[in-house]
């Protein structure tokens, strides 16, 4: 591949305008003593080409499972404890919450009803007190039609 072609690729690869094929030939067909590139470029594209050679092994797989699945033991042994030792402190918490909740909900009551009773005790107060009164008028309204008729009654006896 000539070097303007090489130049020409490697301005459309940054301007992000290349296909596939033209990016693998570009890294392809680059040599340190290409002229028309950086060397830094030219570093660069070998990078990326030892990247996109490079391969895993055939035990990698089994070895990175297994790597995993001792951790991983390792880990949930570890933090076991720590996660009961946090639900029992959380599950506490929730219990001294709720109870202090539930001692404020029935002190609450406890002084509505109070009120409540004061306010029925004042009601029957004045209740009591009317009917008092109430009583007295009747008794004095007895009293008067008690003393009427026994006028009418010696009246009637007299003549």
């Amino acid at each position: 591949m000539e070097w303007k072609q090489i130049k020409q690729l490697s301005e459309k690869y940054w301007q992000a305008d290349t296909t596939i094929e033209e990016e693998r030939a570009l890294r392809k067909n680059i040599t340190p003593s290409d002229d028309p590139l950086d060397p830094q470029e030219v570093e660069y594209f070998k990078t990326i080409e030892q990247f996109s050679s490079a391969q895993l092994s055939d035990d990698f797989e089994d070895r990175f499972f297994e790597k995993i699945e001792s951790e991983q033991k390792t880990v949930s042994f570890y933090h076991q404890k720590w996660f009961q030792l946090a639900a029992s402190v959380l599950l506490m918490i929730g219990m001294v919450g709720g109870f202090h909740s539930y001692k404020e909900r029935q002190l609450a009551r406890q002084q509505e009803a109070r009120v409540a009773f004061e306010i029925a005790k004042s009601a029957l107060f004045m209740v009591s007190d009317k009917m008092s009164r109430g009583s007295q008028y009747t008794l004095d309204g007895l009293t008067k039609f008690e003393e009427t008729h026994q006028k009418i009654k010696t009246q009637n006896f007299n003549n």
